[in-house]
């Protein structure tokens, strides 16, 4: 992502005519180094200015979304709301192209009087930082990170401390450098460097993705050898550069953001096109503000899905391995009774031809009436032949009804371990934080983890199944979690329609809106159900193999015994078909046929 010079350039544009001349109603500090500001402007009323300094995220624009804050706010919180709030916006300027933001903000001081004080913004990366001057005499008031020269032996972020720029690069300003300079440095870099890697280095402000895709956008190709370009390479780049910052000045903006699976990847004020396969989406804005606002915004809920899906899944991991681990066990006590029924037939041998044997005897050679050959049983001393052979039939008998309670636990254990691998296929391939929310609720209702303290206050909006239309213009509905699933298969699909579910393994369960005329599976179209079961194989553990069966059978086949659990269910008189989740031809599917799309996606 580039939140370099031209973004900052750029939303200066947007936000000193909007925000000049505003009030600052109220200060929040919703993180350790975010600041939320609550402005009043007299055209579009009250807005929100998001300012981070942090490490990977620092950046600035208006927000649409509000955060909790902390009941207790922080020290430099506090001090912003001493000095700024009350006061009006006077200027927001960039300083030399560089991704530093200066807010020079009116607010009385403690003598009722109208100063300037400057809020000072850094977005450089891990140096990031949000710092309060007196632009009087240049003097720090605080920062949201302080340090010394412990850790910069070139500048000291401290109260009371003179404030001095970041240093130097030696770059050029793309505003103020001619073209012979900018060729002269061009010049200068390594024969061996490519033009987006020497562009970068010549130009403040400008980042390696900006680089990239400027070179692009001039025509040029990025990894071309900066000694192999003449006058007539570098004139396009630095024409078409100083043409972009231009329009930007002019707010001739092209605010875009590109996508890849709902993931965000990069924005720009310009145009982009180096994202140009199938697999990407482009979104366009109609300002730079609300291009940032989306993309940090989509970014911070992937990270959050990210991370709710991993401490799910951590969860359900360590249940399901105790459930693997419990089943292990079963079996080998399972086997162990199976093995035990022959002391049956050791027992009635033993009653049989307890006459050739006494008490005292060790062991017994028997021929064994039903296999005719001789078998030689084991024989406790201490007890007579007839004792021995109660001792069997007893333990034939605990071993009997040892098996029908195991068959019984491991019917049950395996229907445990068959929903928690379902549930792990869904998490994993949940798209966003509510379908995860939605999981989660339904592992709270089945035991699997604890109960949020604060669900009760919060009802969760229920997310809707993913929707595709087939070629030929059948709705198909796949379930994100079993709580649709069940909704799906048992309340909203009619009994004509085609259900769908991976053979044998952890999937979603999907569904073909069919017409109330269909009575027959001739009446499906091929073509629809190759589509169906590609969905049911790609939204199936098994998503990475190249064959995947799948079941299919009209809805009226499909039930759910008394006491199963969400999105288990039992189906009879189905078919089975091959489907690859892996084929060109279903991504490309996946890709053109979802129905509902990003706004503004082409």
């Amino acid at each position: 992502m580039s939140f370099d010079g031209i973004t900052i350039r750029a939303l200066c544009q947007e936000l000193n005519p909007l925000l000049t001349g505003a009030r600052i109603d109220k200060i929040f500090q919703p993180e350790k180094d975010e600041l939320a500001f609550s402005v009043r402007t007299m055209r579009s009323g009250t807005l929100r200015l998001l300012l981070s300094a942090n490490t990977r995220w620092a950046r600035l624009h208006i927000n649409s979304i509000k955060k909790l804050n902390p009941s207790n706010p922080p020290a430099f919180c506090m001090l912003l709301r001493k000095y700024l709030e009350g006061g009006k916006v006077q200027e927001i300027k960039q300083i030399d192209f560089e991704r530093i933001i200066h807010i020079d903000i009116e607010a009385l001081d403690d003598f009722r009087e109208w100063k300037i004080k400057r809020l000072i913004c850094e977005f450089m990366g891990r140096h990031s930082n949000i710092i309060l001057v007196n632009p009087e005499n240049n003097i720090i008031i605080d920062a949201i990170k302080r340090y010394g020269h412990e850790r910069s032996s070139y500048r000291e972020v401290l109260p009371g401390r003179e404030y001095i720029n970041p240093p130097q690069q030696g770059k050029l300003n793309p505003l103020l450098a001619s073209y012979e300079e900018f060729v002269q440095f061009m010049w200068k870099q390594e024969s061996n460097k490519n033009l987006a890697a020497s562009f970068f280095n010549v130009f403040s402000g400008i980042s390696p993705f900006s680089s990239r895709e400027l070179c692009l956008a001039a025509g040029l190709e990025p990894l071309l050898a900066v000694e192999q370009c003449g006058e007539l390479e570098l004139s396009k780049l630095f024409n078409y550069t100083q043409k972009m910052l231009q329009g930007i000045d002019q707010g001739t903006m092209h605010p875009v953001a590109v996508y890849s699976h709902l993931q965000p990847l990069e924005f720009a004020p310009y145009p982009i096109s180096s994202f140009n396969d199938s697999d990407h989406k482009y979104i366009n804005f109609s300002s730079i503000n609300e291009a940032c606002d989306r993309f940090y915004n989509d970014s911070l809920k992937m990270l959050r899905l990210e991370s709710m899906k991993v401490n799910l899944l951590r969860n359900i991991k360590t249940r399901l391995d105790k459930a693997y681990k419990k089943r292990f066990f079963q079996e080998g006590d399972l086997a162990k009774a199976h093995e035990n029924l022959k002391y049956k037939d050791w027992g009635e041998m033993l009653t049989a031809y307890a006459f050739k044997f006494q008490k005292g005897d060790k062991t017994a050679l028997i021929k064994d009436f039903y296999q005719g050959d001789e078998v030689e049983i084991p024989l406790d001393p201490r007890y007579t032949p007839i004792q021995n052979a109660q001792k069997y039939f007893k333990t034939y008998n605990k071993s009997r009804n040892a098996i029908k309670h195991l068959g019984k636990l491991l019917t049950s254990n395996q229907e445990e371990i068959d929903y928690l691998e379902s549930v792990i296929v869904l998490i994993v391939q949940a798209e966003t934080p509510e379908v995860v929310e939605e999981i989660r609720e339904e592992l709270e209702k089945q035991g699997y983890v604890k109960e949020h303290a604060q669900r009760a206050r919060k009802e969760l909006l229920k997310s809707q199944p993913r929707r595709f239309l087939s070629s030929d213009g059948l709705e198909i509905l796949v379930g994100r979690n079993n709580h649709q699933n069940d909704l799906l298969s048992l309340k909203q699909a009619a009994r004509q329609d085609l259900w769908l579910h991976s053979s044998k393994i952890p999937g979603t369960h999907v569904i073909i809106k069919l017409p109330q005329t269909t009575t027959s599976i001739n009446d499906v179209p091929d073509l629809s159900l190759g589509e169906a079961a590609g969905l049911a194989a790609y939204f199936s553990k098994a998503n990475q193999a190249d064959k995947v069966p799948v079941d299919y059978t009209f809805r009226a086949n499909v039930r759910k015994p008394s006491g199963a659990k969400p999105g288990m269910v039992i189906y009879d008189n189905y078919w089975t078909i091959m489907a690859n989740p892996c084929s060109d031809n279903l991504k490309r599917f996946l890709a053109e046929s979802e129905i509902q799309l990003l706004p503004g996606t082409k």
